[in-house]
């Protein structure tokens, strides 16, 4: 049950992303490259669309892939998040939820103009990865984000 809200959670960031009529000023698209410990080394990388949700607030939704090395084993676990920018200064304060088929981990921190991201959590364990510990615990993580269509109006 949770894998099919996961991906429609991905579908349908990816069906705003190609079916949209906006213009590309008013939402960003691009690659994200960010690592996270929490119990263990994770390399994650993925796409995000964000958009202006009400004046200067910005919504992002990211789906990612984690690469990780744990316990001498090699495991890609997928990922789906949304970030909430409440104002769009250079630096500025946010709120994540990050979801995978076995954690669940809320998030508070700080962005470089949502191109540099770094967060603290606790990921809440809500389901078991068959011959792993338990994937719960502090995390914190570093994020680049690269957008596609930036433009600077003149």
């Amino acid at each position: 049950m949770r894998n099919k809200a996961i991906y429609h959670f991905i579908g349908t960031v990816i069906l705003l992303a190609l079916g949209s009529s906006i213009k590309a000023q008013d939402h960003l698209i691009g690659p994200t490259l960010s690592y996270q410990f929490q119990k263990g080394s994770i390399v994650k990388t993925g796409a995000y669309f964000a958009f202006p949700l009400i004046g200067d607030h910005i919504l992002r939704a990211d789906a990612t892939a984690n690469f990780t090395w744990t316990q001498k084993k090699f495991a890609v676990i997928p990922e789906a998040a949304l970030t909430y920018y409440p104002q769009t200064y250079v630096l500025t304060p946010f709120v994540r939820a990050e979801v995978t088929p076995y954690t669940l981990t809320p998030k508070l921190g700080v962005s470089l103009a949502t191109l540099l991201d770094l967060d603290f959590g606790y990921g809440f364990s809500i389901n078991d990865k068959k011959d792993y510990r338990p994937m719960k615990g502090f995390a914190v993580s570093l994020r680049f984000s690269i957008p596609l269509n930036y433009r600077i109006n003149m």
